[in-house]
């Protein structure tokens, strides 16, 4: 697959950081997995890994944490 954003380079599989905000919460997961696109840096999370993603930040969001740095579980 061609990314989306550059149109230059096909996707590997690899590692994302994702950060989410809402309000005053400021959470980021990193060691996401993603496809990365080699040129640009593009990622692009498969459906099932976003879904344990939001869970994974709710539950962060759950325990109180208002900002935080977690590796993907």
């Amino acid at each position: 697959m061609i990314c989306l954003i550059c149109r230059n380079a096909e996707l590997i599989k690899g590692f994302a950081s994702v950060e989410l905000e809402r309000d005053e919460i400021k959470l980021k997961i990193e060691r996401v997995p993603a496809l990365v696109c080699s040129a640009c840096g593009e990622a692009y999370l498969e459906e099932d890994v976003t879904l344990r993603l939001l869970a994974e930040a709710e539950d962060m969001s759950d325990m109180g944490m208002i900002e935080g740095i977690r590796d993907f579980s």
